[in-house]
Order: structure tokens, then C-alpha cells, then sequence
């Protein structure tokens, strides 16, 4: 099975992203991200596949009761080349400092794979829109007038599983979350 570990975001997040998601779309006809479905998060570690899951559950169970809820700041908008437009993700240094201690944990997994995006390379982010560089100078002046900050919680590390391709993309469903308590 093929994983990917996020931590998603709370519900005012989750519906910012989402009408943002949807404006862009809708206005640009760039359906890519809102068509993959997936509820706002920033991404922790990247793919990996695996037929046992267990090993990595056990991991972040024995994690989660080591390491606390840390805070972020959601806001700004950001952009890699001009393929992809998001919304910046900010940790702090104490959700820096968890973030790193879970990328040393998940090293200790054999078969961990890990993508050039992954562990220190890794730019905290919530993608509005892929694949836009036809139409990138218009959506990056469209959400400049959209910028809004939030103050959230690093507060789950969750499991998504991979459970099928529609179209050209994979879709994904919630497999399990391990919650970072206060």
C-alpha cells in the first residue's frame, strides 16, 4: 500500500482552502487540486509504500505520547517555480523541533523511503493549485486580495492510503491519525 503523512488542518483552514481551492478552479479553469479532494493539510513525509503499516503506527503511537501539540501560522502565499501556488505554512521553532525529531524517528524505519522533497528539504505548504504556469501571473495577482493568517496547532500526524486513481491522479482516504496532545 502507498502512504502519505500529513498533518491536517482545523476547520477554519480547512474552509479557506477550500474556497480558495474552489475560487481558483472555478474562475481559472485549473481543477487539478480541487479534483484530487484532499482536506487542507502540509505535508510531513512523502510517499512510501509499504505492505505493513503496523511498524510505522507503532512508531507514531510510541511518538505521540513523547511529543506535544507545537504551533504554526498559516498565511501568505507562496509559489514553487510557477507550477504550483500555496499557502505558506510557518513553524515554530518548537514545531520545528518536533517536525525534526519525527523525520529521526521515521530514519529508523529500513525501508523508509524518501523523496527530494522530504525531511530537510521539506517547505511547509498548503497548495491552492498545481500545475498553473499557463495562467500563473493571473492567479498569483487574483489571491493577492485573499490573504488572510491564521494561528493553528501542529497537533496530528495522520496516515492517508492510497485507495485508487481517477483520471490521472490518486485518491487518498484518511487511514488513521495520531493526535499530538496540548
Amino acid at each position: 500500500m502507498r502512504y502519505i503523512m500529513p498533518c491536517l488542518m482545523p476547520p477554519p483552514i480547512l474552509a479557506y482552502h477550500r474556497e480558495l481551492v474552489d475560487v481558483v478552479a472555478e474562475r481559472f479553469g485549473l481543477t487539478f487540486t480541487r479534483r484530487q479532494a484532499i482536506p487542507a493539510h502540509f505535508t510531513l513525509k512523502y510517499h512510501f509504500t509499504t505492505p505493513e503499516i503496523g511498524h510505522v503506527e507503532a512508531l507514531l503511537d510510541d511518538f505521540i505520547r513523547e511529543h506535544r501539540r507545537t504551533s504554526i501560522t498559516v498565511g501568505g502565499f507562496g509559489h514553487f517555480a510557477e507550477d504550483v501556488v500555496f499557502v505558506d505554512v510557518q513553524l515554530s521553532d518548537a514545531a520545528r523541533r518536533v517536525l525534526e525529531a519525527l523525520v529521526s524517528a521515521l530514519r529508523t524505519v529500513p525501508w523508509m523511503s524518501w523523496d527530494r522533497f522530504d525531511a530537510e528539504n521539506l517547505h511547509p505548504h498548503m497548495t491552492i493549485v498545481e500545475r498553473c504556469r499557463p495562467r500563473f501571473a493571473e492567479v498569483w495577482e487574483f489571491l493577492k486580495t485573499r490573504e488572510r493568517r491564521f494561528t493553528a496547532w501542529f497537533d496530528n500526524i495522520t496516515l492517508l492510503r492510497k485507495v485508487g486513481e481517477r483520471d490521472g491522479m490518486d485518491l487518498w482516504t484518511i487511514h488513521r491519525a495520531f493526535n499530538l496532545e496540548a
